[in-house]
């Protein structure tokens, strides 16, 4: 009678299916060059944000024509120019509303800022550094790669139930809990470090993109001094935080600054974009 082979662990299974679509879903991050884990094609991800562009603008007040807009119109435009990517149908859109400090783009260069982040902002130079980092996260495909590594974190976790489902025999209570610890383990030790990672290397590609628009690049620190100022000590452990400390931020900048300063004296505006423009009213 012949003998069947022993089935290989399901993990080891993955593992290797894992691998082979690493090395297939592999791509670099712009100026930091790192290699990123990215399964989701951009049209897709470009379909999608343009979807949830006109659910996210539903409701809110849109400020189309007041100064303001236009100089943040203005701003875009020059920002997403030296991005070079003109497959995007980029869209910056001015939301009046003074009690949010925020803004947001979503794939395919769908950008968004609050009337509130603008006294931090003070200036168009500081605008210019925010709206790179807004098109840094949609040149480096950083939604695309959260939503990947959340699908390869699901799928393993899925896995490695069916496999002590099949080869222990653990009590369904002890196989909830060991998963649910391992899932903020994950949390944890690779999703939030990626986030992290993600907004450093927002902020490098805002550094460079601002200067080779021509905006001093100085004003990047000075935009996060204020930052931290405006929003007060923050009770959360860094580790825990999905954002690094606005002086990691600063320190992170400051790695690149001479690079950017050399792209700014090549690119350098005529005009003062450092005229204070909005003031805080505190």
């Amino acid at each position: 009678m012949p003998t069947t082979p022993d089935r290989q662990p399901i993990l080891h299974i993955i593992g290797l299916l894992s691998l082979a679509v690493w090395a297939t879903g592999c791509s670099r991050a712009p100026f930091t060059k790192r290699f990123q884990f990215n399964l989701i094609p951009d049209p897709l991800m470009a379909g999608l944000g343009a979807a949830a562009y006109g659910d996210m603008l539903d409701g809110v007040r849109v400020d189309t024509k007041s100064t303001d807009a236009k100089v943040l119109d203005r701003v875009g435009k020059k920002i997403s120019r030296v991005a070079r990517r003109p497959s995007y149908k980029w869209r910056y859109t001015l939301i009046d509303d003074d009690d949010t400090l925020n803004a947001w783009c979503l794939p395919g260069g769908k950008i968004a800022f609050y009337s509130g982040i603008l006294p931090v902002l003070k200036n168009e130079a500081g605008m210019s550094f925010v709206m790179g980092h807004e098109v840094g996260h949609a040149m480096a495909h950083h939604s695309a790669e959260r939503m990947s590594q959340q699908a390869s974190v699901m799928g393993g976790l899925t896995a490695l139930y069916l496999y002590m489902d099949k080869k222990t025999s653990l009590p369904k209570e002890a196989k909830d809990m060991l998963l649910a610890a391992l899932g903020v383990g994950l949390e944890v030790g690779v999703l939030l470090p990626f986030s992290r990672k993600h907004e450093s290397e927002a902020d490098v590609a805002g550094l460079m993109y601002m200067s080779r628009a021509g905006y001093p690049p100085e004003e990047s620190i000075d935009v996060w001094t204020r930052m931290g100022k405006a929003a007060g000590k923050s009770f959360i452990p860094t580790f825990l935080s999905t954002h690094p400390s606005h002086d990691q931020r600063k320190q992170n900048l400051n790695q690149w600054m001479s690079v950017a300063k050399k792209r700014h004296a090549r690119n350098r505006l005529e005009q003062d974009t450092q005229i204070t423009l909005w003031q805080s009213k505190g």
